[in-house]
């Protein structure tokens, strides 16, 4: 058979099998460019390696070899991330654009406002999504958070994976943007009503952001591992980062809120204890955090059932500790 035909053929069943180039590569005992030269019929991998290829694989050498029985096995649709995210980052981008002319007009153009709809939409809409498009587009996900080159994936779910969280993301941070947008161009004068109301909408994008992150990660959990033991770390990994956000989102909540009743303005003396209170909080909590997490890694889910580490336990107790002080300051 032709050399292009057996590249098709060696890509066509590493995509079905769900696997990157850099695995077959270690599997192979080769490098990731000699895998990457057979796709693309630069070269023909050995007698040897077509057969530990096939075994890999679980198919036969002549499923390799033969197109016909290639062509019969259903097609796997590509994995692209679409238009729709580029779509919400105009959005954003045209609602910067308003706000900036709506405000600049009226003469209350604000530097506070405008950053955190910067941010939104360039290093969180834009900059993720192409990002996660390069990823998905090359094999490559060591850069992205909780992945790691010592877990086997089932890759063709974890684009998938990265395909919905690129999508929630745009389409939450356009309506976000939005907001802030309409909030600070109505020339509605609001008083400090409208400066809580543009604290709590970066507050709960956060929160949103985040929490989706998770439920996404969750649900998706026996569909990206392919390994038993992996499932079930990655499920006690879950309710710990849970416990984390929880502790993260309340200690900046209950910060917001004292200084909203109590009226406590930045730069002074109450502001200083309550956000040094609040930053040892969360180192507490981020410790215990890395902490059980490096022990759900080392963890042998055949050794038997899970024990909480005690450290965790403590830093949390600290955490709620501090977070109390905040309140009495």
């Amino acid at each position: 058979m032709s050399a292009d035909q057996l590249a098709k053929n060696i890509m066509y069943y590493r995509k079905k099998k769900g696997l990157s180039q850099k695995k077959v590569a270690e599997y192979m005992g080769v490098s990731r460019q000699a895998v990457t030269k057979w796709e693309n019929a630069v070269s023909r991998p050995s007698s040897d390696n077509l057969i530990r290829l096939a075994q890999l694989y679980e198919v036969s050498v002549d499923a390799l070899l033969d197109y016909k029985e290639q062509e019969r096995l259903p097609a796997q649709k590509e994995i692209s991330m679409g238009k729709m995210p580029w779509i919400f980052i105009g959005i954003s981008l045209l609602c910067m654009v308003g706000y900036m002319i709506a405000s600049v007009s009226s003469g209350s153009f604000s530097v506070g406002i405008f950053i955190p709809m910067f941010v939104l939409c360039v290093p969180i809409q834009l900059f993720l999504h192409i990002y996660f498009a390069n990823a998905i587009k090359n094999d490559s996900f060591v850069g992205i958070a909780g992945f790691d080159d010592k877990i086997e994936y089932n890759i063709c779910e974890v684009k998938k994976l990265l395909v919905q969280i690129d999508l929630h993301t745009g389409m939450m941070s356009s309506v976000y943007v939005f907001l802030l947008c309409v909030i600070n161009c109505t020339n509605l004068k609001l008083g400090r009503l409208n400066e809580w109301l543009n604290g709590l909408l970066i507050y709960v994008y956060s929160l949103n952001f985040v929490v989706a992150v998770e439920f996404y990660n969750y649900k998706m959990i026996d569909r990206i591992y392919l390994k038993d033991n992996d499932k079930r770390r990655a499920k006690r990994c879950f309710p710990v980062a849970v416990v984390y956000i929880a502790l993260l989102f309340v200690g900046i909540g209950i910060m917001l809120a004292l200084f909203e009743i109590k009226g406590i303005e930045n730069n002074t003396i109450p502001a200083m204890k309550i956000c040094g209170l609040l930053l040892s909080g969360v180192v507490s909590g981020t410790v215990g955090f890395f902490l059980e997490n490096k022990q759900i890694k080392e963890w042998n889910p055949l050794n038997g059932g899970y024990k909480i580490n005690i450290f965790n336990v403590i830093s949390i107790c600290l955490c709620l500790l501090l977070y109390g002080l905040m309140c009495v300051v």
